[in-house]
């Protein structure tokens, strides 16, 4: 894997800390495992060898679609990881990321989760 620019991952890093913040504000308990999804976007060629390594790198499905959001008709995909929150399990996660940002020629574009607690993710029906 290549090697991520250190002030790159560090503004990443202090990106994902505030996300983090965030949640557990929200009752989120990082220790849970849940589905977090990662996206990136860039030429369908090298999604799609991104797609064909996914499993290798980790993730245990991998989605290439057209961006319904990118006017010029880009390609987008969505790769899945189950792994909690912790803030060292999303620095490793964004590590990764950047990491097949270089490697792959595309754009890491984030990733999400919905806030969850003991008995999944939070909602009307399982508040916080």
């Amino acid at each position: 894997m290549s090697k991520v620019d250190p002030e790159y991952l560090a503004q990443e890093w202090a990106t994902d800390d505030e996300i983090l913040q965030s949640m557990a504000e929200g009752g989120d308990l990082a220790h849970v495992v849940r589905e977090i999804n990662v996206q990136f976007v860039g030429e369908l060629a090298n999604l799609n060898k991104l797609k064909n390594d996914a499993k290798k790198l980790g993730f245990h499905s991998a989605i290439v679609e057209q961006d319904e959001d990118d006017e010029d008709g880009g390609w987008q995909i969505e790769l899945q990881i189950d792994a909690d929150t912790k803030q060292e399990t999303i620095r490793e996660l964004t590590r990764k990321c950047l990491e097949i940002e270089l490697d792959y020629d595309i754009d890491h574009d984030g990733w999400g989760c919905f806030a969850c607690n003991e008995n999944g993710p939070i909602s009307d029906e399982n508040p916080a």
